[in-house]
């Protein structure tokens, strides 16, 4: 398969699976650039750029989430993909959106099969 080199920012904070997901997505042909957390990608303030944003949700999951409405609130055409050891996920109030803005589903699909085996995407539920 082949790709126009997409840029994806993934944020995580777990270093040996960290780094075999940078090498999967490289060797896709993805331009990756790491933020260790979210903390200091909010600092940098530089999302708008990446064709997608990956947080991989560990430790402090509320805090990603909070980080994740950030974003949506900032960038609204940025797909976002929350990655956890259960599947990958949309952020809560942003199917409807990625899907109506033309968002590039297919992208988020061949992501996280390669991250996690499956191309099923469901929506955080909010509460």
């Amino acid at each position: 398969m082949e790709i126009d080199c997409k840029r994806v920012l993934l944020i995580d904070l777990d270093d040996e699976r960290r780094a075999s997901r940078v090498r999967v997505l490289q060797a896709t042909g993805y331009n990756v650039d790491l933020r260790r957390d979210y903390v200091t990608a909010e600092s940098l303030d530089d999302e708008g750029i990446y064709d997608l944003v990956i947080i991989a949700l560990h430790d402090m999951p509320e805090k990603m989430l909070e980080y994740s409405d950030h974003l949506a609130k900032n960038n609204p055409d940025l797909p976002v993909l929350l990655l956890t050891d259960h599947g990958v996920f949309l952020p809560r109030g942003t199917l409807g959106r990625n899907l109506q803005a033309g968002n590039p589903i297919e992208l988020m699909r061949t992501i996280a099969s390669m991250l996690v085996g499956s191309i099923h995407i469901r929506e955080v539920p909010v509460g």
